[in-house]
């Protein structure tokens, strides 16, 4: 969907409820952004022009960017009631590439590729991708984050998801919580953006962090997508047998396929996975005195 015809519609659907003049113009002003926004990347109402939309460095006040943020979220929840957008509402039909997914272990082994070839004292990057590799983060989400998000106490983040909701997602990770707390404690600002621009105080951008992603793909000689992050991980925890719900919940996506059944498994992989289902299923039996045996046990 074109931004501009997504905020028109929205703006019609806030006139016609009878709202104030004043909360139309206030609206008007901080959409008119995002249209631009939009326009950088052929119009479209995507992750990109969101991204670009939170960046918008200008008038700083409480009062300011507590109207951006309202004006944002009303918009995605009109776009998601009148389905004028494929969120996680709508779900596209897999284009040709998507047919095409490598088997989950190649497009696993290729991201683990592109991660050896980050430097190491780039916290940052490691950090940022991490998040959308090993938590399912959508890009726009983790670019999102601020400091003040994550609960250490609980190890797990307040997500800023599409149409405002906002969701718990568990630091369950090790590596990922390591690099995270190490990041709080040495890197990040006290409060605010949580990954902003070297040596800058702005959020960072979604072009950089794409370009960034991209000069490791070339390094490493393979074609992995930020959205590909994303993907694997769904497709890791649909493999490891964790209930479709939880994995909803997890990802932010209320409906629709989940992203990660566009990546494929071969044959071996899915006989190992159905071969080691047997064995859990075999494994919870009785035990003649009625009490669960040892593999049972293990299992559960």
């Amino acid at each position: 969907m074109q931004a501009h015809e997504a905020v028109r519609s929205y703006l019609n659907d806030l006139r016609d409820a009878g709202r104030r003049a004043t909360t139309l113009r206030g609206y008007a002003s901080d959409l008119s952004v995002l249209v631009e926004c939009a326009a950088k990347h052929g119009g479209a109402l995507n992750e990109q022009a969101v991204s670009d939309y939170l960046a918008w460095p200008k008038g700083r006040s409480t009062a300011t960017r507590a109207r951006r943020s309202s004006s944002l979220r009303g918009l995605l929840r009109h776009c998601d009631r009148m389905i004028l957008m494929p969120t996680h509402g709508e779900v596209e039909p897999p284009n040709d590439r998507e047919a095409e997914r490598p088997p989950h272990r190649v497009l696993r082994s290729e991201i683990d590729a592109v991660f050896s070839m980050i430097p190491l004292h780039e916290d940052r990057d490691h950090l940022l991708f991490g998040l959308l590799a090993h938590l399912g983060l959508r890009p726009s989400e983790a670019l999102a984050l601020r400091v003040e998000d994550f609960e250490e106490s609980s190890a797990s983040l307040s997500v800023d998801g599409w149409g405002g909701k906002r969701r718990r997602v568990l630091v369950d990770d090790r590596q990922i919580y390591l690099r995270l707390t190490n990041y709080l404690l040495l890197t990040a600002p006290p409060s605010g953006p949580l990954f902003t621009a070297s040596g800058r105080e702005t959020p960072l951008r979604y072009q950089s962090v794409q370009h960034r992603w991209a000069q490791y793909c070339s390094q490493a000689g393979v074609d992995v997508k930020l959205s590909d992050l994303r993907r694997a991980h769904v497709a890791d925890l649909v493999s490891g047998g964790v209930p479709e719900a939880i994995i909803r919940e997890r990802i932010g996506q209320a409906a629709g396929a989940l992203e990660g059944t566009h990546v494929s498994f071969s044959n071996a992989e899915s006989d190992a996975e159905i071969r080691a289902w047997q064995e859990r299923r075999d494994a919870r039996r009785t035990a003649p005195d009625g009490t669960l045996d040892a593999s049972e046990r293990r299992v559960g």
